[in-house]
Parts: C-alpha cells; sequence; structure tokens
C-alpha cells in the first residue's frame, strides 16, 4: 500500500543527489583533461582529502562550533529583536509613522558598510561579530513580522471583538498566531542573513577560531582546497540548518491550525 509514496521519495531523494554527482563528475573530467591548473583548482580528490585531514584534526570540529554559537546568539538577538519591533509598528500606527523612515533609510546600508564603525565602537573582539549577525537577522525579521500583523484578516479581529479579546490576549490568542506564516518567513529569511553575514563578521573582524577564519588561512596560504573545502562546510552547514527551521516552522504551522479548531 505504502510503495507508492516510498517510491515518490526514493525518486525526491535521487533528484535532489543527481546534479551534486553530475557536477563532480564534470569537476573530474576536466581536472584530467587538464584544463585548469591543479594549482588553481585542485580534484575533488584532493579535495575529499583535505576534509579527511581537516575533520581528524579537533582544531575544525572548535572552529565549526565556534561560528555556530556565534550564529545562534546573533540570530537569537535580532530574531527577540526584530519580532517585538515588527509587532510594535504592526500594532500602532504611531509607532510606524515614528520609527518606519529610520528603519527603512538604515536598513538600505549593506552589512558590510556597518563593520568600520562597528570595529571603532566596539573594537576588534567578539561582541561586534554577534552584534552584526543580529542585525542581518533583524531587518526580514521585523519586515515580516509588521506584515504579518498588519495583513491580519479584519474578521478575526472582528471575532475576537466579539469574545471580548484586548491587550495581550488579542496579541497572544488572534494577531500573532495569524500573523505566524509571515513570521516563519522572516525567520528563514534571518537565519540565512545571519549564516552569510557570518563569514563576513569572521573575515572582516579578524578571529582565532571559526569557520571565515579558516577560509582566511586558506587565502592566505594559497591553499585552494581549503578554501573550497571552507565553502562546502559553510554551504552543508547552512542548508542543514535552513531544514531545520523549516521543521520547527511546519510544526507551528500545524500547532496553529489544531489551536484553531479546537
Amino acid at each position: 500500500m505504502n510503495t507508492p509514496a516510498i517510491n515518490k521519495k526514493t525518486k525526491a531523494i535521487l533528484g535532489s543527489i543527481a546534479f551534486p554527482i553530475v557536477f563532480i563528475a564534470f569537476w573530474q573530467l576536466f581536472i584530467l583533461a587538464g584544463f585548469p591548473s591543479a594549482r588553481f583548482l585542485p580534484s575533488p580528490y584532493k579535495v575529499l582529502q583535505k576534509f579527511v585531514i581537516l575533520f581528524s584534526e579537533p582544531t575544525y570540529s572548535h572552529n565549526i562550533a565556534v561560528s555556530l554559537q556565534r550564529v545562534m546568539i546573533g540570530f537569537f538577538i535580532g530574531t527577540l529583536a526584530g519580532f517585538l519591533f515588527g509587532l510594535l509598528m504592526g500594532l500602532s500606527k504611531t509607532a510606524e509613522k515614528i520609527f518606519a523612515p529610520f528603519f527603512h533609510a538604515v536598513r538600505q546600508v549593506p552589512m558590510i558598510g556597518w563593520i568600520p564603525l562597528i570595529i571603532m565602537w566596539f573594537g576588534m573582539n567578539e561582541l561586534p561579530r554577534v552584534l552584526i549577525i543580529s542585525v542581518a537577522a533583524f531587518y526580514p525579521i521585523t519586515l515580516n513580522t509588521f506584515s504579518g500583523v498588519r495583513n491580519v484578516p479584519r474578521e478575526y479581529l472582528e471575532l475576537a471583538s466579539v469574545y471580548g479579546y484586548k491587550g495581550l490576549t488579542l496579541i497572544r490568542k488572534i494577531i500573532i498566531p495569524a500573523s505566524l506564516p509571515s513570521i516563519a518567513t522572516g525567520i528563514s529569511l534571518g537565519l540565512a542573513m545571519s549564516w552569510s553575514v557570518l563569514m563576513v563578521a569572521e573575515i572582516f573582524i579578524q578571529t582565532a577560531f571559526g569557520i571565515g577564519t579558516q577560509i582566511q588561512k586558506g587565502r592566505d596560504r594559497f591553499d585552494i582546497a581549503l578554501v573550497i573545502a571552507g565553502i562546502i562546510t559553510v554551504g552543508v552547514l547552512g542548508y542543514a540548518m535552513t531544514l531545520l527551521v523549516q521543521k520547527m516552522v511546519q510544526t507551528l504551522e500545524r500547532g496553529r491550525v489544531i489551536s484553531t479548531h479546537k
């Protein structure tokens, strides 16, 4: 009975791994044909060897753990601040008039443009790295929370008034659940921004540990295999974190649907 579902799942898995396999095959063929010099593009086998060497040393695992910790702390701060700020502007048109023009002007500045000022203010330590990651998450979460709150269907609010929901009860039982799809989108975008800005923070604000530091070391030594290994690590971890957030969002969505039917 479950065979068609299993077949579909198998096809989906095979389809998702087909392109990487084909890409690696063409990469190896180019190397064998001698098009790029091995000095500028190592073979897939050389990159795999580099991975084995890296993961045989505790330093690389520590670099990954440090980067993940930075992202999680910065992402949590940015998410909390963005949610509260977006909720404030969404609930209050007065707050929107006061804060929105400044917010929209500031968010036009690329994150890399803030780095010199942040370094001058806070120095070359852990705080500016976390701060940059927090700001990167703050923008999309604020925008999507604001949009979700403002787009709550009027019928929901009218029904809430019938039940006498006001203040925090209205926010908790009606506004936040109705805004959840938009907020979830903001969280996914915020995580992606946080992870991408992490590399900028680690490379420009030099640190002893982190994946960005490993990539920087590869560049300084002209060790392209190390640079590629670092890039692959960033991509795989970023994708895994995105899948985790999507699963959490789906769980929240199911909880929201169930609660609305009770």
